[in-house]
This record gives C-alpha cells, structure tokens and sequence, in this order.
C-alpha cells in the first residue's frame, strides 16, 4: 500500500477525486488512506491560518523539496552570472525584466499598451503621464522601491501596497479591506476585516519558518493575498512584489526579484481557482505550491538563457576591446616556446589536408568515443606540441557559438587532451602529450 501512496505523493501530488479517476472508481478509501498515511512522513505545520484558525500545512515530500533546494541552486548560479556581467549590461537586463513586469500587469489591467511605450515609460522618457499609464507608472515605482527593500514588516507590506496605489505618503490611513469582497471569480473564503492584520502577522510568522524552503514560502504569499484579500485595491500587485522583495532579501537578489511571480498573482483562470479551492478544503498548500513551483522552474530556465545571451555579448565586447595584436592570435597559432615541433598524437602531422583532419578526427573517436564530433575534428588539426589555441579558434573554425565552444575546450581539458592556463587576460590551451597522459 506503500506504493500507492508514494506515487500519487512523490511522482503526482493528486487530490482524491484524481485518484478516483485513475481507478475508475468512487470507491477509494483505502487507498486513499494509505496515501495519507505516506504523506503524513512529511506534512510540516506552518504558521498560516485559515478563516477558522485552523493551519495549513505543506507536504514536504522527496520531490517538492528536491525541486526546490535545486531551483534555488540554480538561482544562485544565475546571480553569479549577472554579477560577473559589466554595469552596461547589468541595466540592460534590469530593464528588460522591468518591461516583462509591466507587460505582465498591464495585461492583467487589461491594457493594450504597447511593449515601447513601457520601454520609453521605464526608460523615464514620457514627460506627462497619460491616465491609461497612472497604473503602470504606480507599480514601476512599487517595484523599484520593492527592489531595494531589506526587511519585511507589516509597515512595509501597508507601504508596497500604498506605492502600488500611487499614493506617495506613508502616513495615510491604512486601507484594509472594510467589506466582504465583490469577487465572482475567485471563490475562497475570506476573513473578516477585523482579522486581516492577524493573519498578515501569521503571513510574517510563517516566512521565518526557516524549516520550510526558501521559494516555498515565497510562492505561499500570492495564496494568503488571495484569500485574504487585506487591501481596497491592488492585492495582486502587492503579493507579487512581496514575494519578490521576499527572495531578494534573502540571498537570490535580483534574480530573485526578476523572477515572473506576476503571472502567478495575476491568475484568473477557473482551473487555477480550482485548484486553490481544494487547498482551502485540505487546508494543504502543496496542491497550489506545487504547481507554482513548476512554473516558476520554466521562468529560471528563460533566466538563464537571457544570462547566457548577456555572457555572450560580454565576451564579443572583450573581444573588441582586443588590440589588433591580439585580436590576430585568435585567428592564428600562437608559438609561445622555442622548441622541435612535436605532436600531442604523434601520428597527426603539422599541416594536414582537410580529408586526413576528417580521417584522423573518426579515428579519434574510435579511441575516445566520449568526444563529440567537433571535439574531435577541431583537436584533429590542432595538437601541434608549443602551439596554443583559444575558444575563439574553436568557434570560427567549428562554427558554433561561444558558450558551445568555450564548453567544449573546457571539456577537452577536463579529460587531458589539453593544459589550459592564462596568458595576458585570456585561457590558451595547450596539447598535452601522450607521454604527459600515462
């Protein structure tokens, strides 16, 4: 019965009439029983409450915390990236997430306000305002000050959402929510208005509970505003910025902060509600967090393509910087030692015709099948013993982009074809010889 509960935890988080439909049946009690008792290994009880004080928990499984730990891995690799990249094109991305933002909620606003308006908006260039960019302008602000936010109070939640509201004076009235909202699409219940500043502080409870992972309890805050529902206006705005600032804070930066939670505090769709409705009757976040999570895994993924795209512009601009002197040895063997010719494979002459590169390229790989085609074909025609080669020589010559070859050299080293070492202020690789390799 074990299995049972392991797969429809760990492989498929599923509810109990998913089960049933699995099976063909209403009638799935036990089993259901069995997967309950499974996930009962990892329920952890959180701080957040539901309209009748009681908590919600979130099932920890193998999977979800898996998931999570390696997503904030990889975030973490993507702020080294964007720290290593010059302050030109630091802004440039800094930009672009803030357009995607403002795409993002202008949708949401139901704006069909084009990509360069908001480019010219966030780039300070639009002198007066018009009325259908108030909102858009508002939430730009929200999300600059958000970004630069180092602790989260409940002065500061009450402060995003004043931003978000265009009012620029912290001392006004709070605007909690008086009456119950008029909200046919979203069907949760709500509590009262005088319970909203409990439940904010059981929000702020629940971000300490270090037990939990970091982006679980960041992708928890859309859920609490959207059943909580504390502000007049511009709850969905204030979670995502919330959930924003709240990665930001806590060692992810701006990558953190970049990350598309609008999407996911802006959802309106039934299926989405649906699914937030039966973590209200469960009182288990793990059936939304889950799903938020898989999302948020994809938008790491887009993040780490436009890092790659910027790290790649940041070597062409090193590139230009090169002198002509240098920028020759990138297109040509560089002799660095005055020594006989010899060959890293002995077999492999100097100055090869392009079929005998090709010939001793396949019989390379017969020996060290692990090499990819253009490992093999570019080391073919350069194991010249005192020569060094560059990554640029390997994108020229084998026609790939940057990151595909500096992989590539990189790999090749790994596995002792060469010696990498630097020389002025770039890597050179040199052939090791076979003797070198035993």
């Amino acid at each position: 019965m074990m299995e049972y509960g392991r797969h429809f935890s760990d492989d498929t988080y599923a509810c109990k009439e998913e089960v049933q439909a699995v099976y063909n049946q209403s009638n799935v009690d036990e089993i259901w029983k069995s997967i309950l008792s499974y996930r009962s290994f990892y329920d952890a009880e959180t701080e957040l409450r539901d309209t009748s004080s009681l908590p919600y928990k979130i099932c920890l499984t193998r999977k979800i915390s898996s998931f999570s730990y390696n997503l904030q891995t990889k975030l973490n690799h993507d702020l080294v990236k964007f720290i290593l990249l010059p302050e030109g094109l630091k802004k440039e991305y800094i930009l672009q997430k803030e357009i995607e933002a403002l795409l993002h909620t202008a949708k949401a606003n139901n704006s069909s306000v084009s990509e360069n308006t908001l480019r010219k908006l966030a780039q300070g260039e639009i002198e007066n305002i018009p009325s259908d960019l108030f909102v858009l302008k508002a939430y730009l602000e929200s999300y600059r000050e958000a970004s630069k936010m180092t602790s989260l109070t409940l002065e500061d939640i009450i402060r995003i959402n004043q931003l978000c509201s265009g009012e620029e004076d912290s001392k006004q009235e709070v605007k909690y929510r008086l009456q119950p909202s008029d909200d046919i699409i979203n069907p949760l219940k709500e509590p009262t208005s005088i319970e909203i500043k409990g439940h904010l502080e059981h929000l702020l409870a629940f971000l300490k509970q270090e037990d939990i992972p970091l982006l679980l309890r960041a992708l928890s805050i859309p859920y609490v505003f959207m059943y909580l529902r504390p502000f007049e206006y511009y709850n969905e705005e204030t979670s995502a910025l919330l959930a924003k600032a709240f990665l930001s804070m806590n060692g992810l930066g701006i990558i953190g902060f970049t990350l598309n939670l609008e999407s996911i505090s802006y959802a309106n769709s039934k299926s989405f509600f649906d699914r937030l409705k039966l973590v209200e009757t469960s009182l288990d976040l793990t059936y939304a967090l889950e799903r938020f999570l898989a999302f948020i895994i994809k938008d790491e993924e887009n993040i780490s393509s436009v890092l790659k795209e910027f790290t790649i512009k940041k070597e062409e601009m090193n590139n230009d910087t090169l002198s002509p002197l240098e920028k020759d040895s990138d297109n040509q063997d560089i002799d660095v030692v005055d020594t006989p010719s010899q060959f890293a494979l002995p077999a492999f002459p100097r100055k090869d015709s392009y079929e005998t590169i090709e010939a001793r390229a396949r019989q390379l790989r017969e020996v060290h099948p692990q090499l990819k085609k253009k490992q093999a074909h570019f080391y073919a025609g350069h194991c010249t013993i005192g020569l060094h080669y560059t990554i640029e020589q390997f994108k020229a010559e084998e026609h790939t982009v940057y990151e595909t070859a500096r992989t590539s050299m990189e790999d090749l080293a790994n596995r002792g074809f060469y010696k990498k070492e630097m020389i002025g202020k770039k890597f050179v690789y040199t052939p090791i010889p076979l003797q070198d390799q035993d």
